[in-house]
């Protein structure tokens, strides 16, 4: 994750205090685009290490960020291995730093996997299948994904021509889906998970595109990033592990709608992309390559053959 806001080790350690923390250690995460993050070393008070990380978000508002602290704080409850908010010692979940809202949250044991196996790829399917039996209720006042979709649409005027025509034919056919209302992540991608050691799956990180949605758009989503090639094309054996393991975990799925969300899901992040944050002034990765998603865009719309 890029540093947009900028702290010194002071205000860390003053930040830090109210948990009854001591800093021993910060770092900028190096990936993700969208807030400002730190990965820290502290200690408590009984000089036990406790590695916490550190966001600082850059777009949301106080208001806006409640829905996604009361659905980490469930599914922390539930046993999913996502990082809950912390509270400091006066009981508060969200603080402000440098005006801006910000949460302390455990820093959870593994490394990203960026080379993955079909095994990272099953255990991704079993954990989505997981996520996907929680209970809507707490997620039910986060933003609607079909609202974001529209408005990154506005943005289609930035493809080609030929580019926009297929891209809004597919979302005239994705219109006609009727929406879900099974809890996803929307964001599951390789940087955004962490294995340990002997490859088991040991966290899942960045809940702020979670919504209600199909639980297809959600395999879509992982699918695109966890089972294609550095050139854009599917990997079939790594898209089997992963649906074999959300199948095994208790997963459905509706084979045409699954399809079809492939195309859509890899436009939303092409379109994404395209509005990206870029900043002289941010630390770390920035905005992430947009061509990437062109090229996922145009094979999945490709597998849809000729849409009407």
């Amino acid at each position: 994750m890029s540093v947009y806001t900028r702290l010194g080790d002071g205000e860390l350690r003053s930040l830090l205090a109210g948990y009854d923390l001591r800093l021993e250690f910060a770092e900028a995460a190096p990936h993700g685009i969208e807030n400002s993050t730190w990965l820290i070393r502290a200690r408590d008070e009984q000089d036990c290490p406790r590695p916490v990380v550190l966001t600082v978000f850059e777009r949301f508002t106080d208001e806006g960020l409640w829905p996604y602290l009361t659905l980490l704080t469930t599914l922390a409850e539930d046993g999913l291995p996502v990082p809950a908010p912390v509270a400091d010692r006066a009981g508060r979940l969200l603080q402000r730093v440098a005006g801006k809202p910000a949460v302390l949250v455990p820093r959870l044991p593994g490394r990203h996997c960026f080379k993955p196996e079909t095994e990272h790829c099953r255990q991704v399917g079993a954990l989505l299948a997981n996520l996907h039996r929680q209970p809507p209720e707490p997620a039910r006042a986060l933003p609607d994904e079909r609202e974001r979709l529209a408005d990154l649409s506005e943005h289609l005027c930035r493809l080609s021509d030929s580019d926009q025509r297929h891209a809004r034919r597919l979302l005239r056919h994705w219109r006609k889906v009727a929406p879900g209302d099974t809890v996803i992540h929307g964001d599951l991608f390789r940087d955004n998970a962490l294995f340990d050691e002997q490859g088991r799956l040991t966290g899942v990180l960045d809940f702020y595109n979670a919504c209600l949605e199909r639980p297809e758009y959600d395999l879509a989503v992982a699918l695109n990033d966890w089972a294609v090639s550095p050139e854009g094309r599917p990997v079939p054996r790594r898209e089997a592990a992963l649906m074999a393991g959300y199948r095994d975990a208790g997963g459905v799925w509706e084979t045409a709608v699954l399809d079809l969300a492939l195309a859509v899901a890899a436009l939303r992040f092409w379109l994404s992309r395209l509005m990206g944050p870029v900043s002289g002034e941010a630390e770390g990765q920035g905005s992430k390559d947009p061509a990437e998603f062109a090229r996922i865009f145009g094979y999945r719309f490709d597998a849809l053959g000729e849409l009407s």
